[in-house]
C-alpha cells in the first residue's frame, strides 16, 4: 500500500517529506460552531412584529380616502402607520429576546 502512495504522491513529493506529510494528513473535522445553530428569535420576532403592525394598521386607510384628498390627513395617518408598525416590531424584538434567553438556557 505504501508503494501506491509514492505513486500517486509522484517523484517530487518522494524527496520531500514536509509535501508528503502535508498530502496524507487527514483534515480535522470541524467542531459545530454553536452560534450557526442558533435561532434568531429577536430578528424573527422583529419582523413578524412589524409585519402584523404595518397588517393591522394599513386597513383604515380606506376611511382616510373616502375622507377625501386632505394631504396632512394622509401624512398624520402614514405617521400612525409608521408609529405602530414601530410599536409592534419593539414589542416582538422583546418577545424574541425572551426566547433568546430561555433557548440559551435550554441548549
Amino acid at each position: 500500500m505504501e508503494l501506491e502512495w509514492w505513486k500517486l504522491l509522484g517523484q517530487g513529493a518522494r524527496q520531500n517529506p514536509i509535501t508528503t506529510a502535508e498530502l496524507v494528513e487527514a483534515p480535522n473535522p470541524k467542531a459545530i460552531d454553536p452560534s450557526r445553530s442558533d435561532i434568531p428569535f429577536e430578528e424573527i420576532g422583529a419582523a413578524a412584529g412589524a409585519a402584523i403592525g404595518f397588517a393591522t394598521y394599513v386597513w383604515t386607510y380606506p376611511i382616510v380616502w373616502i375622507d377625501g384628498p386632505l394631504p396632512i390627513v394622509d401624512a398624520l395617518w402614514f405617521g400612525g402607520l409608521v408609529f405602530n408598525t414601530s410599536k409592534w416590531a419593539n414589542f416582538g424584538r422583546k418577545l424574541g429576546k425572551k426566547l433568546d434567553i430561555v433557548e440559551d438556557v435550554l441548549l
